[in-house]
Order: C-alpha cells, then structure tokens, then sequence
C-alpha cells in the first residue's frame, strides 16, 4: 500500500476525532474545519508550513526496554496538504513545533493530532503502569501536560524500565 493511501486513510480516521454529540440534537456536531476543509484539532489547524515559532522535542517509547518507533507523517495532511502544528516528518521521534504564534504545546496536543490515546495508563500502544520521563527526570503528572521545549526529551516506558536512551538532535534542528 503506497505511503499516500496509509497517510489519506490516517486522514480519514483523524476525520472524525474531535465531534461531539449535543444532548438535544441526534445528530454529532462537525469538528471545525480550516478553508481547505482538514479539520481542526485541539485549536491547531492544518495549514501550509508556518515558521514564526519553529523549535523540536523527541519522543521515545519504550516496551520491555526496546524501542516503539513514532510514525512518520504524524499532523502531515496529504489530502488537504497541509502540516499541523504538531508533527513529524520521519521516524525519529522528533517532534516538529512549527506554528503561526508563540503558544505553548503539550504532549496531549501531539496525541490528539496522532490520533492516538495517552494518559497516565495508555501511550499509544503501550498499556499499563507507565514510567514517564522529562530528560533524565522521572514525571509522575499527567504526560498530556507536558509542555513542549525546544530539545525537551520525553521517555514514556511500559514494562521494564531502563535509562531513557541517549538523543543528539541533527545539526541545525
């Protein structure tokens, strides 16, 4: 199956994320959608690149201690083409902050647009009593509020844990 298709249908499926259901109407309300019809999640729209705010993270997961890749094209919209605020362009983990204002992100943000689950139970894939990460410093909030910085590395560990794995972000990124 070409990247295109997996990408439109990921599209198709995020479609709907977002609606809600208003108690006095049997039918769910539309999320919002920008001009090019891609749907608004969380506040963040998909548009053509924006660079006025333009920083990266990394996101590491981890199962048993081995590696979970992050998908790449997570928030890359090739239907409407357009980015979302939050995404990625490979398989790094690296997530990319490239938005029109200075506004702060979190990593519940990044899952939403994935698509994705996260709670202190659920990232993703992984299940169960999660170990979270901030650099090398354990985090036992709520991993949908971490605030996304600039070279801010995030760990999320199911099962055995081991010291978050080391990350050098690419010259000039």
């Amino acid at each position: 199956m070409s990247r295109a298709l997996l990408v439109g249908l990921a599209v198709v499926a995020l479609s709907g994320c977002g609606s809600s259901s208003d108690s006095t109407s049997s039918t769910p309300a539309q999320p919002a959608t920008t001009s090019n019809g891609a749907s608004v999640i969380d506040g963040i729209s998909c548009q053509p690149e924006h660079l006025e705010s333009h920083y990266h993270a990394h996101l590491t997961l981890l199962r048993d201690g081995k590696q979970v890749k992050v998908p790449a094209l997570i928030g890359i919209d090739l239907q409407h083409q357009c980015l979302y605020w939050l995404h990625t362009h490979d398989a790094t983990g690296i997530m990319h902050i490239e938005s029109p204002d200075t506004r702060t992100y979190t990593l519940g943000q990044f899952f939403d647009v994935w698509g994705k689950p996260l709670s202190t139970t659920t990232a993703d894939g992984l299940h169960g009593n999660l170990k979270v990460f901030v650099g090398n410093r354990a985090y036992s909030g709520n991993p949908r509020d971490i605030v996304l910085k600039a070279h801010e590395l995030i760990t999320i560990e199911q099962g055995k844990v081991v010291a978050p794995p080391p990350f050098t972000f690419p010259p000039g990124v």
